[in-house]
Parts: C-alpha cells; sequence; structure tokens
C-alpha cells in the first residue's frame, strides 16, 4: 500500500473548504456518522499491516494517525455512556462517582470548556454559550458512532449525503468585554 510519493505534499489543503454547519439534527447526525464511518474504516485498514503502515508512515505519522483517529474514535464511544452513568449516579440513591471519579469528571468538562472559550476568535455570547453547552453536545457523538458502527458493518459502501450550502456570511462578532478584541493579527509598523 503507498501512501504518498516521496517529495509528494501530504496533507495540505490549500482552499479552505467553505461549508456551511448543519443545523438540524438530522442533518447534524448524518454528518458525523458519515465522518466517524469513515475514521472507522480508515483505522480498520491501516491496522490491516501495522507494520507495513508503519513504514510507509514513519513512525511520527503512524503515531500521529493512532492518537487523531483513536481520539474521536474512542471519545464518541466514550461520551455518551459515560454521561448517562454520571446521571445515574447523580439520581440514584447509595450510586456515586467516587471521589476520583467526580474528579476527573470535573477536570475534563472544565478542560473542554476552558478549550472551548481559549479557541481563537473573540470573545462572544455566542462561543461562551458553546463552550459551556459543550458537555450537552459531546454525548450525541456516541449517537452518531452507534449509527457509524452499524453502517459499517451493514452498509459498508454506503455513505449519507448531506447537503452543502454556501456558507453564511459571517456577521462581526461583537466582544463582550467593550474594547477587547481578542484573536486578531497584530498591526506591523
Amino acid at each position: 500500500m503507498r501512501l504518498a510519493r516521496r517529495g509528494a505534499r501530504v496533507g495540505m489543503i490549500s482552499p479552505p473548504t467553505l461549508e456551511a454547519p448543519p443545523h438540524q439534527f438530522g442533518v447534524w447526525l448524518a454528518q458525523r456518522s458519515r465522518w466517524l464511518k469513515g475514521f472507522l474504516q480508515t483505522r480498520l485498514v491501516l491496522m490491516l499491516r501495522p507494520r507495513s503502515s508503519m513504514r510507509e508512515m514513519g513512525v511520527a505519522g503512524f503515531v500521529s494517525m493512532q492518537l487523531t483517529l483513536g481520539a474521536a474514535i474512542l471519545s464518541a464511544r466514550v461520551h455518551g455512556p459515560w454521561a448517562v452513568w454520571c446521571l445515574v449516579c447523580g439520581l440514584v440513591p447509595g450510586l456515586t462517582l467516587g471521589p476520583l471519579g467526580m474528579g476527573l469528571m470535573l477536570v475534563s468538562y472544565a478542560c473542554g470548556i476552558g478549550a472551548g472559550l481559549a479557541a481563537p476568535g473573540r470573545p462572544t455570547a455566542g462561543k461562551v454559550l458553546s463552550a459551556l453547552t459543550s458537555p450537552f453536545y459531546w454525548p450525541l457523538q456516541s449517537v452518531a458512532m452507534a449509527r457509524a458502527i452499524y453502517g459499517l458493518c451493514h452498509a459498508p459502501h454506503f455513505w449519507a449525503k448531506t447537503p452543502h450550502g454556501a456558507p453564511a456570511r459571517p456577521k462581526p462578532a461583537r466582544p463582550i468585554l467593550p474594547g477587547v478584541r481578542l484573536g486578531e493579527p497584530a498591526m506591523e509598523n
């Protein structure tokens, strides 16, 4: 299996992909399921002959592939069941996450929310809302993963189509703090 020719620029996308994000749950679910199915299929193919894949990709590329695809696959499989277990522990007397489980939950959600708030761009109300509601969004990835696994097993050659409209023109973001404009390049003299 040849992954790239010597000297070829691999992984470079020169023009940005200008695709509007889906606003309907069904479209979002089809899109995420398709992506996750692709991640699963790619990893399965590359792991048919791991030594060959490592030789072709190099050690750093192979490790990067494992971390990138592995993290996406693992997080999509884990978030939903973890959220359900946390909810059950919060509602059923006598069940508890324990100090370690509670600490891991709080740290992971704090890191995720912090990463969302630290993302490039101006600090807008929409960005803050997205970051704060992300713990409710992440478990939906498990729904998409279940659909991806089902599709990979029962219809491996089918790829859900989703509409590709022109991206909405972004409105200039209004900063939360007047006079503070984060994420803009510095002016050069």
